[in-house]
Order: C-alpha cells, then structure tokens, then sequence
C-alpha cells in the first residue's frame, strides 16, 4: 500500500494516507450493507469529496492555518448563534443550519477551527501564557465560549471539544495548576448542570432543549434495574445484540440481521454491523489498529517538525479524530452512554466526511513541510 501511495505521487505521511484509504474502503461495503443502493452512490460521492478536499488542503503550507484557522474561529461563533437562533430540528435536535436546501452542522466547524485557534494561541503566546490572566485571555476563553455555544443542543459534541482543547493545553506544557483548576472547574460545573438538569428540568429545558435526553440517558446507564440491562438505551441494546451475533468471524459481508432493526446503524452505530459482519477479529480489531496508527502517525509527524505551532495542530487535530472514534465504539459495547458521536471516516455523513478529511489534509500538510518555522519567527 505503501508504494501505492509513493508511486501516484502524494506528498505527506505514506501511513496516513494509506490508512485513510483503507478506512474510506471499509465505509463505502458498509453503507453499501446497511442503506443498499439507494444512498450508497451519495455516500460514494462524498467520501470522493472529501478525499479530493483532503488532497488540495495538504498542499497549503501549514504556516497559513494559523491565520485562516482565526478567520474560521470567528465565523463558526457566528454560525453556532445562528444554530442557536434558527437552527433546523433534525432527529429532535436542533443543531442544523440550512443554507440554498443544503444542511450543515455548524458545531463541525467549530470543533476543527478551535484547536486551530488554540494551536495558534499556544505557540505564539508562549510567554504570555505562564501567567493566569494572559491564559484565561488567550486560550482558555476562547475554548469555553465554543464549549457553550455548542452545548444547549449537543451535550457529547461540548464534551469532546472541551477534552480536546485540555489536550492541546497539556501537550503544550501548560502549568500544571492551571490544568488542575481547569479539570475541577469542569467537573464541579457538570455536577451542577446535572442536578440542575434532574431536579428543576421546566427551566432548564427552556435554556438546554434536550436537558431531559442527558439525564435519561446518564440514569439509565448508572441505574440498573435489579443488575439487568433492561434499561439500557434501544438503540445501545440492539448494537450489543449485533456484536454478540458477528462473534469472532462474523456472519459474512452483507449478512447483517440487525441493519434493519438497529436504528443509525449506518452512521452512529455502524461499528455494531461491522462486527456483525465481519466478526471481532477483522471489524473489531481493524479500526482499532488503523485509528492508533492515524495517531502514531500524527505523533511521528509532531516530533520531527521544527514549528511548536505544527507540532500542536498534528497531534491535536488526529486526537480529536482518534477520540470520537473511540468514544463512538465504546458506545456501541455499552460502555459509554450513548452520545450521537459517528465513526470517522467510516459513518455516513455530509459534513462530517467533509471536515475529518479537511483535518486530516492539515496533518499530511504538517508532514510535507516539517521543518519550516516562518510562522514561529513571525
């Protein structure tokens, strides 16, 4: 694969582009499995799409995200008020934007623009930064303003935007007494929006729509009825029932019993059908492997490159990717609520295809230009 790669000439880290052909290869057999023909030539064309966004975003020198990532950042504010104002009610949420018949999520976005912002934030204020003021100013508002933002519609969304940013923050070498205030601030306020959420849900619901939704979902996977399972969500029921049919060699390709009873089962829960189907060995196990090595690529890549502000987008940007891939997994197993994250490059989707691949195109830019420092000496 690795030839492959050398032979047509892309520029950039050979294992990650390998690998995200690989899991754009497994995403097109399995939304041709669970949706059939009728949506599989659109999702053909998206993830093509998306590959031939991938493909000119890695050509950018990555010195240049730093100030396309600031002029992002401020327009995803202004497209997650709008969300906020006129946003579209899709599957009980409303967390879509429709623009000329075409709808986006604009928390996808902002998710990608804020650690760019942050990276940006980090290497060029470097010295600022050791004092309080000058963090909270520079790195950490900017962080909780999309957090909150983005929160009263996609709780799971807030949640792993915040868990990237604290990343960033520690890769960056942060103090280590600003992070632990960040971490107790973060779990206190939590506590607070679930009792406030719990036990006065009528004014709440006015301000979080889908307070309500957070807290069946968090009960249900605390509280067991008498150790069953019973009530666990159907949805996360169904996709254990899917598991348990693929075994260690699944039922073949195409031989899903669950597809049609599963409900997301070719986005939120696609990685339920492909155990199913492929058993825990090769669906299982596969994404796991190539998941890690996106980000043991993106690892390599940061240590070789001469640019902090580099060096923070590369791991930071595959993190993020890395852990909603997991998180989706760990969901499908039962061992995280349920949360409406997909599967990268694997789930159908629009935008989400779209964005992964814009982030992945800025770590191979990263790869193909890892000595240059001009934005550091800017």
């Amino acid at each position: 694969m690795f030839d492959f790669i050398k032979n047509i000439n892309l520029k950039g880290d050979r294992g990650i582009w390998s690998t995200v052909i690989i899991l754009s290869f497994l995403s097109v057999l399995l939304v041709y499995s669970t949706e059939g023909a009728k949506y599989f030539f659109g999702h053909l064309i998206r993830i093509i799409l998306g590959i031939f966004c991938l493909y000119q975003v890695h050509k950018i020198k990555f010195k240049y995200f730093a100030n396309i990532g600031m002029i992002i950042y401020f327009f995803s504010l202004l497209l997650l008020i709008l969300v906020l104002v006129m946003g579209v009610n899709v599957n009980g949420a409303s967390r879509w934007l429709s623009f000329g018949g075409m709808q986006f999520q604009p928390s996808d976005i902002a998710k990608l623009a804020v650690l760019i912002f942050m990276a940006r934030q980090l290497s060029k204020y470097r010295g600022e930064i050791k004092s309080f003021k000058y963090f909270l100013l520079y790195v950490l508002t900017p962080l909780v303003i999309v957090c909150l933002l983005i929160l009263p519609n996609n709780l799971s969304t807030a949640i792993l935007v915040f868990v990237n940013g604290l990343v960033l923050i520690i890769i960056a070498k942060v103090r280590s007494k600003f992070i632990l205030g960040i971490c107790g601030s973060a779990i206190f306020l939590s506590m607070i929006l679930y009792s406030s959420a719990k036990f006065f849900p009528e004014p709440v619901s006015k301000i979080m729509p889908r307070s309500a939704t957070w807290v069946s979902r968090v009960d249900a996977y605390f509280i067991k009825a008498d150790g069953s399972d019973l009530n666990k969500d159907y949805q996360q029921r169904q996709a254990m029932v899917a598991i348990y049919n693929g075994g260690i060699s699944g039922l073949g390709p195409g031989k899903s019993t669950q597809r049609n009873i599963l409900p997301y089962s070719s986005s939120d829960f696609i990685f339920a059908i492909m155990v199913e189907e492929y058993g825990l060995l090769f669906g299982g196990f596969l994404p796991i492997l190539l998941y890690l090595i996106l980000l043991q690529r993106s690892i390599a890549i940061a240590s070789k490159t001469s640019s902090l502000f580099g060096g923070l987008l590369s791991i930071g940007l595959m993190f993020s990717l890395v852990l909603q891939a997991f998180v989706n997994m760990l969901v499908a197993v039962g061992v995280f609520p349920v949360t409406g994250q997909t599967l990268p490059l694997i789930s159908m989707g629009g935008t989400s295809i779209l964005f992964t691949c814009i982030t992945i195109g800025i770590v191979l830019s990263i790869s193909r230009d890892s000595t240059d420092r001009n934005y550091e000496t800017a």
